[in-house]
């Protein structure tokens, strides 16, 4: 999370890794959950706190930022 962006937009991984987001942004943050293979939502990241998930299904998990809803991204989950 930086400049008001997850970055990338669209990230490829495979079952069993772990994705994790870092706010490098001065204003807070949160990962929340759309639709794709369910995850619990983060919490409020401040500036420097990070929220990680490990991946156990394959599918794509749509998410975004509740606190700026214009930050959107994916991750395409493999077997």
């Amino acid at each position: 999370m930086k400049d008001l962006a997850f970055g990338p937009a669209t990230v490829h991984a495979r079952v069993g890794q772990t994705v994790k987001w870092t706010n490098e942004d001065s204003p807070p943050h949160n990962v929340t959950y759309v639709s794709g293979p369910k995850f619990a939502s983060s919490g409020t990241l401040g500036t420097g706190a990070s929220f990680t998930l490990k991946l156990t299904q394959a599918g794509t998990i749509h998410y975004f930022c509740s606190i700026h809803p214009f930050m959107k991204a994916t991750i395409v989950v493999s077997p």
